[in-house]
């Protein structure tokens, strides 16, 4: 049962904040920033990744390929990604969520690049 739980990203074997929040790491993501979103989630939440923060909302995680390598960075929250994100989108995306909950994730959301 170690190797299934340990294999598999969607299985966790310790409690999960209610939004869990997975940011890609694999080479597109890390050539387009995925290291400081990653950063500045942290240092907003005042956790590392793979822990939760002290009110139990959020779970952070880096992971492998979310799949939108061409809208890297992506981060996943529960079901949905933002793409293209920079650490202000992910500041802003936290705010968000706390003021919205549920409500504040539209799924996947797509920006249209200039």
């Amino acid at each position: 049962m170690e190797d299934v739980a340990t294999y598999y990203a969607m299985f966790y074997k310790q409690p999960t904040g209610k939004f869990v929040i997975q940011v890609c790491r694999t080479l597109s993501c890390a050539l387009k920033g995925a290291e400081r979103v990653t950063e500045e989630i942290a240092h907003t939440l005042h956790i590392k990744p793979g822990q939760t923060d002290k009110t139990g909302m959020f779970t952070l995680l880096e992971v492998e390929c979310l799949g939108a390598c061409d809208r890297a960075p992506v981060v996943m929250v529960n079901d949905g990604w933002q793409e293209c994100q920079t650490p202000q989108d992910a500041v802003k995306l936290l705010d968000v969520i706390r003021s919205k909950g549920e409500a504040g994730l539209s799924g996947c959301v797509h920006r249209v690049e200039k």
